[in-house]
This record gives C-alpha cells, sequence and structure tokens, in this order.
C-alpha cells in the first residue's frame, strides 16, 4: 500500500491556529471559566453573576477601521476585560507582518478593554517579536505571553 503524499500529512496553517486557540480554551476551561459561544453570550449576564469568570469564542469587538471585528477570545474576570489575540508561526511567513495591525487594535480599544497577544512558534522574523515586545513594554493594558502563561498571567495580575 502506497503511503499518502508528505503534504497530506501537514496541517495547513488554520488547523495550527486553531489547536493553538483549543489549547488556550482547555487551559482556561480547568482555570473554572465558563466558555461561552458569541452568539449564546448576553451582556446581562454580568449583572446576574457575583464574581463572573466567562470567555467569549470569537467575540464581536471594534477595529480600528471602524468596524465590528472578531478576535479568539474575550475575558471576563471580575470587572476586567481582556481581549486575547493569538498568532502561531511554525516557519517562516506572514503572520508577523500582522502583529503592527494587532497591536494598533489593541490600543485603539485600551483602555476599556486590556489585551493580551499569545505568540506561538519559531518562525516569527526575531525584529517582529522584539518590536511588538518593545510595545507591550511601553503600553500599559498590552501585553505579549506565551501560550501556557495566560491563566498565571490572570491570577497575577
Amino acid at each position: 500500500m502506497l503511503a499518502p503524499p508528505a503534504f497530506a500529512q501537514t496541517p495547513s496553517a488554520t488547523d495550527s491556529g486553531q489547536s493553538l486557540e483549543k489549547r488556550i480554551q482547555g487551559d482556561l476551561e480547568a482555570a473554572g471559566f465558563e466558555i461561552i459561544a458569541a452568539s449564546d453570550w448576553s451582556e446581562a449576564r454580568l449583572y446576574q453573576t457575583e464574581n463572573p469568570r466567562f470567555v467569549i469564542l470569537n467575540a464581536p469587538y471594534n477595529s480600528i477601521y471602524g468596524h465590528r471585528a472578531k478576535i479568539e477570545f474575550r475575558i471576563i474576570l471580575n470587572d476586567r476585560q481582556i481581549l486575547v489575540e493569538t498568532k502561531r508561526q511554525r516557519v517562516p511567513g506572514s503572520v508577523d507582518e500582522k502583529l503592527p495591525y494587532v497591536f494598533l487594535n489593541a490600543r485603539h480599544n485600551l483602555p476599556e478593554l486590556e489585551f493580551v497577544l499569545i505568540l506561538d512558534g519559531e518562525g516569527f522574523k526575531p525584529g517582529a517579536i522584539t518590536w511588538i515586545k518593545s510595545q507591550a513594554a511601553r503600553t500599559p493594558g498590552f501585553n505579549v505571553l506565551a501560550p501556557g502563561e495566560l491563566v498565571e498571567w490572570l491570577a497575577n495580575s
């Protein structure tokens, strides 16, 4: 029997990004957050819960282009609201070219909504990582984390 072609075994960029999102969702669920699809979310739940711990999936937010965009996660932790964007780049490519757009969207929504960018993979250009981390260092409310750091960051920030 012939083996399938090598390219059939390689996950697509979408699959890779989705697996990162599933990992983070699992970490948040294990930490006691209630996971809710954006279509099932109602702001009224905030007023019905004493210490809210929600994660809204594919949550709408306002982009720099003046329209409603979607982001992987919107975390509601007591009185905090945190947008979480994930970017995975395992091999050299163009994902790192999106980092300035992510940063500008974060600044557009600060300080009402904090922002966490989770970066994963070895394919980012070194200058891209340096640049985005320098932006985080001088922008209160904007944070850059590795995939396994989010739950601990939430507990300690």
